[in-house]
C-alpha cells in the first residue's frame, strides 16, 4: 500500500482526494470522536442518527457501506464496527479485515484513521505490510509528521515493493488548482451487514 499522512482536521478532510472513506466505530464510542467525529460533523450529525436509529452500533464484524452525499470529497463510505475491543492485535485484526473487504470491493485509494487504543506508529507499518488493501491508503492522524518520523527510523518507510510514505505539505498552496469535479455517486440507501454467530462465511447481500 502506498500511504500518505493527514492532519485530523476539517480543512484536511474537505481537500482529501481518495475514492472512499473508512470509519471504524466502536459500541461505547458515542458520542463518535476522531475521523469519525469530523466526518459526523460534516453530515449535520447523520452517523449519529443512525447510531440512534439502531442502523449503526459498532458491534464485532460490522460493515455499513452508505453514499456520503454532497459534503465529502468522496465517492463511499465505509464504516466498520470494532465492537469493544481495546487490545491492539484485535484492532489490527479488525483493519486488517476492512482493508480487505475494501479491496474486494473494488477501491483502489481509501482513506481512514486507526481506530484508538491501536499505536498509531504500529498501525502503518501494518498497513504497508498488507497486500491484500487498496493500492493507496490516505491516513489521518492527530501528528502525522510524527508516525512518518517513526516509520523512517525503523526503516519501515524504505521503499521495498509498493511501501511509500508521503507527508502532506505545512502549508497549502492557495494558488493550486482547483480538483476536477467528481461524477455523481447514485444515492442509494445504505447497506449494512453484520455476520451471523455461526462460522459459515456469510453470502453477500445485493
Amino acid at each position: 500500500m502506498e500511504l500518505s499522512f493527514r492532519p485530523l482536521t476539517l480543512e484536511a478532510l474537505d481537500e482529501a482526494q481518495a475514492e472512499a472513506v473508512c470509519l471504524f466505530v466502536g459500541e461505547e464510542e458515542r458520542p463518535l470522536t476522531g475521523l469519525a467525529g469530523l466526518v459526523d460533523w460534516r453530515l449535520a450529525g447523520r452517523l449519529s442518527g443512525m447510531i440512534r436509529s439502531g442502523l449503526l452500533t459498532g458491534a464485532p464484524g460490522e460493515a455499513l457501506l452508505t453514499p456520503p452525499g454532497a459534503r465529502l470529497p468522496f465517492e463511499k463510505l465505509f464504516l466498520f464496527g470494532t465492537g469493544s475491543l481495546r487490545d491492539p492485535a484485535g484492532l489490527s485484526a479488525r483493519v486488517i479485515e476492512a482493508l480487505r473487504r475494501l479491496s474486494q470491493a473494488g477501491v483502489r485509494a481509501a482513506a481512514l484513521q486507526l481506530p484508538a487504543g491501536m499505536p498509531a506508529d504500529e498501525g502503518a507499518r501494518k498497513l504497508l505490510e498488507e497486500e491484500q488493501a487498496p493500492a493507496r491508503g490516505l491516513l489521518f492522524a492527530a501528528d502525522p509528521a510524527q508516525i512518518a518520523e517513526s516509520l523512517a527510523q525503523t526503516g519501515a518507510a524504505r521503499p521495498p515493493d509498493r511501501r511509500v510514505v508521503k507527508v502532506p505539505a505545512p502549508e497549502a498552496n492557495p494558488g493550486a488548482p482547483a480538483a476536477p469535479a467528481r461524477e455523481p455517486v447514485p444515492r442509494t440507501g445504505p447497506q449494512r451487514y453484520v455476520p451471523p454467530p455461526s462460522s459459515k462465511v456469510p453470502k453477500k447481500r445485493r
